[in-house]
């Protein structure tokens, strides 16, 4: 043996055969980008119940106005109590002294949490002295928000509340 003759070299593995590993992966890894893309393209066009609230840059804009309405109410000193039965709505309003408010309107724009895009504006109806009523329409149940104005000539209060309402019974021969 020479001394600069060493083992001969086997036969070493063809770049094709490892270079078919890599593409599968690569090919791979698209397909599956592809599938994720397709899936969340599916469930953000879909159902509608998974949207953020309407306007909801518009009121973000309008933070200002709402604080500024929200002192306002303060200012007044008025009190509104929510009651819930079944989908009948009360609200009983009195002013700072404890008297109830007679007199005003009462308008409230509910807001099912599960079904952003249907919310349903409602004017209530005086009842009695201080309590207006009003059905409200709609046949979805669950926690609803309700945007509440009560007017009195220039006077205007507004407040939110969150609701639990039973879903509407369903009408005969549907």
């Amino acid at each position: 043996m020479s001394p600069t003759a060493g083992p001969t070299p086997g036969p070493t593995p063809g770049p094709a055969r490892g270079g078919r590993r890599w593409i599968a992966i690569v090919v791979g890894l698209l397909v599956g980008n592809a599938v994720a893309v397709a899936v969340l393209l599916a469930v953000a066009g879909g159902d509608t119940s998974r949207r953020v609230l309407p306007d909801y840059y518009g009121q973000a804009a309008a933070w200002d106005d709402v604080m500024a309405q929200q002192a306002a109410s303060a200012r007044l000193g008025w009190r509104c109590a929510t009651r819930v039965d079944g989908r009948l709505l009360e609200v009983a309003c009195h002013d700072a002294a404890g008297l109830p408010l007679a007199g005003v309107d009462v308008t409230v724009r509910a807001l099912p949490r599960g079904r952003a895009d249907e919310p349903v504006e409602v004017r209530l109806v005086e009842a009695g002295a201080g309590v207006h009523r009003a059905p409200l329409p709609g046949v979805r149940g669950g926690l609803h928000q309700l945007d509440l104005t009560v007017a009195r000539g220039a006077e205007r209060w507004t407040a939110t509340r969150t609701v639990e309402l039973t879903a509407a019974a369903p009408r005969a021969g549907t």
